[in-house]
């Protein structure tokens, strides 16, 4: 039996924040992760190698296009060795962060192997038994794959498959339109493949704002991507060295190569979460605002929660946690000013209230500004897209955007939101002159233009000009 202060099951992202942060403390902590290596699915098969794959899809439709800048490129053509060079070389290099010798050096015991709980107190990690204070659950998500006949019989990927193949596909076909169907889509139809888009819901990224998910949809279309809205995949069978996928409409779709982005659930299987008492459901492990489970010494972060599956998520939960369990302190998570982006070009991303809530409450608008009215949108010819504020009595409640850097764009946003700033505030922040930050301060003015040159204050102005000096 090896005793600790704290342990932590799970080193992905929320789990190596706990853990380094506690070891530096000087606590004594076991860190437990199934794989070889530390990271998790956002290192090794989500966020960082999509980006990757981004840019180098980003690069091959700028080449394909320099036509449009004056620039002569003769017949360019996509790699797919390479590119999968590229994108281990950006993993690799920050593996080096999140590497068995860095938190071995931090002074954390790490131990490889599958972990499950015996009672409320002890965890068994193959043949040692830990027992702690506190424990700390960041299993991470695993990718949903849904029970539709066949399926389970051709050789389909995930996320933890597809960033290793041998070729490009000649037709990917993609089961799901949120953000990892949609960049995914993007990537490959840039690189030279067919694409086939297929989404349950109406609309492409349907818990995105709507008219956000039609410039997306517009983008995609244009860039040659097939989208199928309102359809559902009755069966999947293998055809020769194809797949064939049929719609309930009745229509065929066959690719050589099938990616299954429906959605995430919860890693909770043969966690042994019922020897010690932990409440959960298909969603995830259930916790508290505080990150505590049913049981209070025992806490959980990141997607094993169900809340908000984002890395950025994880590490702010991480932080709630460490100042819960280690410095006592009753900190609390706040959903409401957490931005979340999809990464395709236009970038799409979001903070806060939707705009919908504007049709309930009169208090609310809604203003918009075109990133076709922003000069280095336009002199980057960038300029498809939007950004919208929802405000509440001069206070940001929400902003949505879509555009070239809107990802970045929207942190000032959310800034906002988070301080419950008036919207002035902005309006008077010097912006440099071009970027695409502007557009904050170029929106926050919509709001108050319709009262800045509304007739009282012409006559207010009339008035000032004749009469003082």
């Amino acid at each position: 039996m090896q005793k600790y202060d704290l342990v932590i099951i799970g080193g992905g992202a929320g789990g190596l924040v706990v853990a380094s942060v506690a070891a530096q403390l000087g606590l004594n902590v076991a860190l437990v992760e199934k794989e070889k290596k530390l990271g998790g699915d956002c290192l090794h098969f989500g966020c960082v190698p999509s980006k990757a794959l981004l840019r180098t899809a980003h690069v091959a439709h700028l080449v394909n296009h320099a036509e449009q800048y004056g620039v002569n490129v003769s017949n360019p053509a996509s790699n797919i060795q390479a590119i999968n060079q590229y994108i281990s070389r950006a993993v690799e290099t920050i593996q080096v962060h999140d590497s068995h010798e860095r938190f071995k050096t931090l002074g954390c015991d790490i131990y490889t192997g599958s972990a499950k709980f015996l009672d409320a107190s002890k965890i068994q990690v193959a043949e040692t038994e830990l027992s702690a204070k506190r424990f700390v659950i960041a299993t991470g998500s695993r990718p949903w794959i849904p029970p539709v006949p066949g399926l389970e019989k051709v050789p389909f990927l995930t996320n933890e498959n597809m960033y290793s193949l041998n070729e490009l596909p000649a037709h990917l076909v993609i089961m799901g339109a949120g953000p990892v169907g949609v960049e995914m889509a993007q990537a490959y139809i840039r690189h030279g493949s067919r694409v086939t888009l297929i989404e349950l819901a109406e609309r492409v990224l349907p818990r995105a704002d709507p008219e956000m998910s039609q410039v997306l949809h517009d983008q995609l279309s244009a860039d040659g991507v097939e989208i199928l809205t309102g359809s559902s995949v009755e069966t999947v069978a293998q055809q020769g060295d194809n797949i064939m996928l049929q719609l309930q409409d009745g229509q065929l779709i066959e690719g050589d190569k099938l990616l299954v982005a429906i959605g995430r659930r919860p890693a909770v299987s043969d966690l042994g979460l019922e020897a010690a008492g932990i409440e959960y459901n298909t969603q995830g492990i259930i916790v508290n605002s505080r990150m505590q489970t049913s049981r209070r010494h025992i806490y959980a972060c990141g997607d094993v929660t169900g809340q908000m599956p984002l890395t950025h998520v994880a590490e702010q939960q991480a932080g709630v946690v460490i100042a819960n369990a280690i410095f006592h302190l009753p900190k609390k998570m706040d959903y409401r000013v957490i931005p979340s982006v999809v990464y395709t070009e236009p970038e799409c991303a979001q903070v806060g209230a939707m705009t919908d809530v504007a049709e309930d409450d009169p208090a609310v608008k809604v203003v918009k500004f075109g990133m076709d009215s922003l000069d280095r949108a336009i002199a980057d010819n960038s300029t498809r897209g939007f950004i919208k504020l929802v405000v509440r009595k001069g206070r940001l409640i929400g902003a949505h955007a879509i555009g070239q850097h809107a990802g970045e764009v929207i942190h000032e946003l959310a800034l906002a939101i988070q301080q419950n700033m008036k919207l002035s505030k902005i309006t008077t922040l010097v912006h440099a002159y071009p970027t695409y930050s502007q557009v904050n301060r170029r929106v926050a003015s919509q709001y108050y233009s319709g009262s800045l040159f509304s007739p009282a204050t012409r006559k207010l102005v009339k008035f000032i000009n004749r009469w003082l000096p």
